[in-house]
């Protein structure tokens, strides 16, 4: 019935044509193994796994904690195997046990123990919820840093190797890997999250990083820990805390982590619940970082509102063979507090619409605020760029229907964006810096969107503002010049390799 209500719900928000369509990637996905298959050939080779072998990291102690309760004894096995397997030797594994009823879990416990020294389990008498019993493994633990683990997942086998050489070489606050999910029977890898690097307007739209989390034993405990009241999203408010005050937060673009999908868990029971504490996470989160508003829950994602200043703003209309050069010429010509271009034919936002990239653009740490521009199909058009390895730029979601939720519902949450298109933007005064000039429009501002964030602005795309253009874009398939070895700190999926 709940599996009905949500494919109900999908036809309602996105039409039966593409719920069909959808469907069928999904079901085509799932048949040809796209997933597994990509798993196969990405995965450590025998030969890497020993190379790690040979290279330890003997002073990067972690500590593996594991909440546990009425777990199934094979995923308690199939967890500890994955821990046995490990390329990188010093860790421990604490595992405490929130007062299960199953005495095959008690026993499957007490097995693994005896199995490896590095094996710490401790039972308590009654169950404290996910964040109490997490807090407790925590407190058993005595590594400098603590790894974050469901009881029914599994660890690639060169994960704590790479975090190791992370740490080593960086030594962050806070790291995190790609994952992917495990059929409930652990034979099919599928729906893989290749995550973008650090983006705080992803982290708080939703827990894109979620596993596997790492952060440093001294900043978990300056920030309390988990906080029971906020079970169902315990580890994204934990995230957004430690995330906040993090002297580096580094991310690992490998698959190494496997979630299992079982149909008991919390995010797919009390789906409710988890939304609503997510939503108290964020809210606190915009107040602790200066930006107060209101957070809440909308069609199932988050919807984040800051309280906005008394700006003034300037719609600066760019014609359709314009140039950087009119784009600073504009800009020099406005005393504005915040300017917004408009390429060719593009309509401007209405009053929410406006608001909504005002919200953002105010924010010190913002540069450019794009918005969605569809066409007359009422189909995504640009909604930030992606900018692949040879320097390719793409739209993100491109032809999709404005309602779709795209790669991991992204195309309906504000996120981070490396490039803006010169059809819709907003910017501050105050953070302009002027276009070099010299190539196309699109060259040029998506250059000067690089180098922003070189210098330490972000940009933000947000779905909640749409723009129509009657014409069909010129601003797609360009090249820019990209640095080797270049990735897309912001991209996502496919593009991220």
């Amino acid at each position: 019935m709940q599996w009905a209500e949500r494919v109900r719900a999908y036809v309602r928000m996105h039409g039966a044509g593409y719920t069909l369509h959808r469907a069928g990637e999904m079901l085509a996905a799932r048949v040809l193994l796209r997933d597994e298959w990509r798993f196969r050939r990405e995965k450590a080779s025998k030969r890497e796994l020993a190379v790690q072998r040979a290279h330890p990291f003997p002073d990067v102690r972690i500590s593996v904690v594991v909440p546990v309760f009425n777990t199934r004894p094979k995923f308690l096995r199939a967890l500890a195997d994955s821990l046995l397997a490990q390329t990188h030797g010093a860790w421990e594994a604490c595992l405490y046990d929130g007062g299960s009823t199953s005495a095959e879990t008690r026993k499957a416990l007490e097995a693994i123990a005896a199995r490896d020294s590095r094996f710490h389990i401790a039972f308590g008498a009654e169950n404290a919820g996910i964040s109490g019993n997490t807090n407790r493994a925590i407190k058993m633990a005595t590594g400098e840093y603590i790894a974050l683990c469901d009881h029914d997942d599994v660890l690639a086998p060169d994960v704590l190797w790479r975090i190791a050489e992370a740490i080593d070489a960086h030594h962050p606050d806070v790291l995190y890997t790609d994952e992917d999910k495990l059929t409930a029977h652990g034979a099919i890898h599928v729906d893989a999250h290749r995550k973008p690097d650090f983006c705080p307007d992803n982290l708080r739209s939703g827990n894109y990083i979620c596993h596997l989390s790492v952060i440093r034993r001294t900043l978990l405990d300056a920030i309390g820990g988990l906080r029971p009241a906020f079970d169902g999203s315990q580890d994204h408010d934990l995230l957004l805390r430690a995330c906040e005050r993090a002297d580096g937060v580094i991310h690992i673009p490998r698959v190494l982590y496997h979630w299992r999908t079982l149909r008991g868990s919390m995010s797919h029971t009390k789906l409710a619940v988890c939304l609503d504490a997510a939503a108290r996470a964020v809210e606190e989160s915009m107040r602790r970082n200066g930006f107060p508003g209101t957070c809440w829950v909308e069609d199932g994602v988050l919807r984040l509102r800051y309280n906005v200043g008394d700006f003034t703003v300037a719609a600066l209309r760019l014609t359709r063979d314009a140039s950087a050069a009119d784009v600073n010429r504009l800009a020099a010509d406005s005393s504005a507090d915040m300017l917004l271009f408009l390429w060719g034919d593009t309509a401007e936002p209405d009053a929410d619409g406006l608001r909504e990239m005002m919200m953002y653009a105010q924010r010190p740490d913002v540069c450019a605020v794009s918005p969605l521009v569809a066409d007359a199909r009422n189909r995504v058009l640009h909604a930030g760029y992606d900018i692949l390895p040879d320097g390719t730029v793409r739209s993100r979601n491109r032809g999709l229907p404005v309602s779709a939720g795209g790669w991991h519902g992204m195309n309906r949450t504000s996120y981070n964006v490396t490039a803006v298109s010169p059809m819709c933007f907003l910017v501050r005064r105050d953070a302009f810096v002027p276009l070099a000039e010299g190539n196309s429009l699109a060259v040029d501002l998506a250059q000067w969107c690089m180098a922003r964030m070189q210098d330490g602005m972000r940009h933000v795309y947000t779905p909640h503002c749409v723009v129509k253009a009657d014409a069909e874009s010129a601003f797609e398939g360009f090249r820019v010049k990209v640095p080797a070895g270049w990735y897309d700190p912001c991209a996502t999926g496919s593009k991220r390799a």
